[in-house]
């Protein structure tokens, strides 16, 4: 970490405080001379030492997979009902991904436009179906920052339930489940996210601060796949496939679309008895684990964010 940091100082960058304390913190996770707490067991007699851990939520993969273990026993247990779920993955063009990289308001405006092109998308098809009424949808994204390589690549996957909950005379929601979306559905939904983000994006200012020049400068070689600092500073890392964006909507594969770098695909879809794949796509960690916990029982109410406050999730509860 010093041969980087100084690098970077020889060349007139800094970077942000909460960077390099990101890294200062995981160098010092699981390390008991920075803090630990001595267990015992009273029947025993048998003691170990364990370490503080940085909770953090950058790329420790040790506190993330515990938070992701976490997380998907929480999604599966008590947030999502036992209906069947389709995963959404919606990827960028390289320039929006790197502005998306360290500014929040542009990320929580793209990732509004998804979700609102999906839910336009669910409705339409259940109308069609002769739902009518006030129709409700449900959905869960993580938000994942880096690609297979750990390239930088800011990108969603959204857990859809495959379906619609429609109001009741009696005041209940029952829910629809829809079949599956067609290719040209998909290319619709690429089209709109396209449409929306680009509207969106149009409102916002641009808000560089003087620290964020070097994490730009980092950002943007990443997204490039370009070396940041060092010797081989400009050079291009190993990429595999290209770069091309067609700018006009194009179906390159079974429920998956193309608009301008717009990249839809939905081709995933988990039924409501599936435990296993239904805590696999839930899985919201650099970590991958098959071993998930059960689904909830049939007929589990819609999550609200009332329940989702009131309830914690339980550790160890994955097996």
């Amino acid at each position: 970490m010093s041969t980087f940091l100084a690098d970077l100082e020889a060349g007139g960058g800094e970077l942000p405080a909460f960077v390099l304390d990101e890294f200062e913190a995981y160098l010092r996770c699981g390390i008991p001379a920075h803090g630990f707490l001595r267990v015992r067991c009273k029947d025993c007699g048998h003691s170990r030492v364990l370490a503080f851990a940085c909770k953090r939520r950058g790329f420790c993969p040790s506190c993330l997979g515990r938070r992701m273990a976490d997380t998907a026993a929480f999604c599966v247990d008590h947030l999502f009902p036992q209906v069947p779920a389709r995963q959404y993955v919606l990827s960028l063009p390289y320039a929006l991904r790197f502005k998306m990289a360290y500014s929040a308001d542009a990320t929580s405006v793209v990732l509004g436009a998804f979700i609102s092109a999906i839910n336009s998308d669910l409705r339409r098809r259940a109308r069609k179906r002769k739902l009518r009424g006030r129709l409700q949808t449900g959905s869960l994204t993580v938000v994942q920052r880096f690609g297979s390589s750990l390239n930088l690549n800011v990108h969603f996957h959204a857990i859809v339930m495959d379906g619609v909950y429609a109001e009741q005379p009696d005041g209940s929601m029952l829910f629809h489940p829809l079949p599956a979306p067609r290719d040209e559905d998909i290319a619709r939904l690429a089209r709109a996210v396209c449409r929306k983000v680009t509207r969106y994006l149009g409102q916002l200012t641009g808000e560089d601060k003087d620290q964020q020049l070097t994490l730009g400068h980092l950002a943007n070689a990443s997204v490039q796949g370009l070396v940041a600092t060092g010797p081989r500073r400009g050079c291009r890392v190993l990429r595999l496939g290209g770069t091309g964006a067609d700018a006009e909507a194009a179906i390159i594969g079974k429920r998956c679309a193309e608009v301008a770098g717009f990249n839809v695909h939905a081709n995933v879809r988990v039924g409501g008895r599936d435990h296993k794949a239904r805590s696999d796509t839930q899985d919201s960690g650099p970590p991958r684990n098959p071993q998930r916990s059960p689904a909830p029982h049939r007929g589990a109410p819609a999550a609200t964010g009332r329940a989702f406050g009131q309830v914690r999730p339980r550790r160890g509860r994955l097996r």
